[in-house]
């Protein structure tokens, strides 16, 4: 997937969207906020092939 043409759906703030590169640095310095089944959710939803693609209608 080409990051350059990412189409974000549906984001309820706050979003934090970082650069690659910074991921490791910003992440590592975050207190953890989600609840187990926050977390599975976002698993579950980013498992299907729907929420990566483009809209075609």
């Amino acid at each position: 997937m080409d990051a350059t043409k990412l189409i974000v759906k549906s984001a309820n703030p706050p979003v934090l969207v970082l650069q690659v590169e910074h991921l490791d640095r910003v992440l590592s310095g975050l207190t953890p906020t989600l609840l187990t089944e926050q977390v599975s959710r976002i698993y579950e939803v980013a498992r299907q092939a729907r929420t990566w693609r483009p809209d075609r209608g």
